[in-house]
């Protein structure tokens, strides 16, 4: 029978939080005999975070030194930054760690520390280690993404109604991404392009994000930027949406300088980089700091393919 699901209301990060704790509460050894199957899968998660599946879960905890979630097992310390649709941001993986290292009250110091970077919505990337290389390096944390947490629990939430329940939550978003498959791309919603884009690029230096405007906003993508005459020209792909369906798909190339009076002095520049656009491609000047030198509207997904492939 189609029951409500409690994550259709409890759609929040903090519900997240919760449902991590209480998964993973699973993991203590009182719960191994009598809940096998719930144990299994708090460890699974453990391993797929390189913490071997054999240690034991001592404590769960939820918003500590403003650490989503912390776990302590017998020899390490996983920290958890759980997000649904937000990113990193202001280095707060680096500051949670720097301050479990410096805590020796609170937190034992000969635990080797892990970072679990949970995403379960649109998903760009996740923790990338900054210029402070020694505070945490890179196999020593995992992005784990909605499609993990998919495989984790496909066939071991069988019984648990709040395992079976988040399942459900984050596979009916897998079911409305297949289901724009094989159609028109003015008919996809925001999680189909989102999941688009982010295949399509793979192999190139990308980011997407939702760019609110007046007229409602829309997703931008930027990707394969070059250093030009000491400013950037880049690709801009622009996916507008009514009624959650797309209305409008803009491809740009775009150039930016450090301010609009270098623009200003670059016409000659743009016009080099509009005669080496693509046939189709509408020429446009309208000068500011960042200036869109030439655009066209997309009519199918051959068009944006072309465009990121930079064919003809």
């Amino acid at each position: 029978m189609n029951q409500p699901n409690i994550f259709d209301y409890a759609t929040s990060e903090l519900s997240q939080d919760a449902f991590l704790c209480y998964m993973l509460a699973f993991g203590k050894e009182k719960y191994k005999s009598d809940l096998p199957k719930e144990y299994a899968v708090a460890h699974r998660f453990l391993a797929k975070c390189g913490i071997s599946e054999k240690e034991e879960i001592l404590s769960v905890e939820r918003q500590i030194e403003h650490i989503d979630v912390l776990i302590v097992t017998t020899s390490h310390i996983l920290i958890i930054e759980d997000k649904t649709h937000t990113n990193e941001h202001d280095d707060q993986i680096i500051r949670y760690v720097k301050n479990i290292r410096s805590n020796d009250k609170k937190f034992s110091s000969d635990k080797k520390i892990k970072v679990c970077y949970f995403k379960t919505g649109d998903y760009v990337q996740g923790y990338v280690p900054s210029a402070e290389q020694n505070t945490l390096s890179q196999k020593d944390c995992v992005s784990l993404k909605r499609d993990d947490m998919l495989g984790l629990l496909e066939n071991n939430c069988t019984g648990n109604l709040i395992f079976e329940s988040f399942y459900q939550r984050l596979n009916s978003v897998r079911e409305r991404i297949k289901a724009c498959d094989d159609t028109d791309i003015m008919t996809w919603n925001t999680e189909k392009w989102f999941d688009y884009l982010y295949n399509a690029l793979q192999g190139h230096k990308f980011n997407i994000e939702w760019v609110h405007n007046a007229r409602g906003g829309f997703y931008g993508c930027w990707f394969d930027w070059h250093d030009v005459a000491g400013g950037e020209d880049y690709k801009q792909i622009e996916v507008s949406f009514a009624g959650g369906k797309t209305l409008q798909v803009k491809l740009c190339y775009k150039f930016s300088g450090k301010n609009k009076e270098m623009t200003l002095n670059s016409k000659s520049l743009l016009k080099d980089l509009q005669s080496r656009v693509a046939k189709g491609f509408k020429s446009a000047n309208r000068i500011g700091k960042t200036t869109t030198y030439a655009c066209k509207i997309a009519e199918n997904k051959s068009d944006v393919e072309k465009f990121i492939s930079n064919a003809s």
